[in-house]
């Protein structure tokens, strides 16, 4: 796949591990025993979506949280929750894209939201490297901030636009399949990173 000159990055399990089954039982933990009816990778309930699109914050999606969990749970304890899907770094891929950024125009684009953005930020410099995290990028897209997520095609288009990118230059990597077709359907290359595959195992074959 000749010709390709920019990287699209999503962060989790690409760039971050993410675990559900962690984060469903720290809900459990705190009395919330059908966390997957409300929030799983492809079907949101409204109040995850308007956090990932940053149509609410931190204060109302707690307050929104303890309504549809009608339960009495401190800020604290929801966000303790909602923090666990977050597992950590894979520092040998960011460690590819470090030594890749002379060779690539390379961005980021996840769906996330200000409350783990908030906890991944700093974990960043603590645990991975003296450089802080964005700098990785010629920059990075997050739903929250831009009003949109994956795997809407027009959040894709207005990447490509912004960035003045052509869409046959440009290759995406992503774990979720329905992301995957939508950056396919603009026309982006793709990668989809399965379940056990790492980046930097794969992606030479595809640049």
């Amino acid at each position: 796949m000749a010709g390709i000159k920019n990287l699209i990055f999503d962060l989790g399990n690409v760039l971050y591990d993410i675990d559900f089954k962690i984060m469903n039982d720290a809900f459990t933990s705190i009395g919330i025993e059908n966390i997957e009816q409300h929030f799983t990778l492809n079907k949101s309930n409204p109040l995850f979506l308007d956090l990932e699109m940053g149509f609410v914050n931190e204060s109302e999606f707690c307050d929104g949280f303890r309504v549809l969990g009608n339960l009495p749970l401190s800020n604290e304890q929801i966000i303790f929750a909602w923090n666990a899907l977050l597992v950590g770094f894979r520092k040998t891929s960011i460690a590819w894209v470090h030594a890749n950024q002379d060779r690539f125009n390379i961005f980021l684009y996840s769906n996330t939201n200000q409350i783990h953005y908030d906890h991944f930020i700093p974990e960043f410099e603590n645990e991975v490297a003296d450089y802080p995290f964005e700098t990785l990028f010629k920059k990075p897209y997050y739903s929250h901030e831009m009003g949109m997520r994956k795997p809407d095609p027009s959040s894709f288009t207005y990447i490509l636009e912004q960035q003045g990118l052509l869409a046959s230059e440009t290759l995406f990597i992503d774990d979720n399949e329905p992301n995957i077709i939508a950056a396919a359907g603009v026309g982006i290359k793709v990668l989809h990173l399965k379940e056990g595959m790492y980046l930097e195992n794969e992606i030479e074959a595809y640049l």
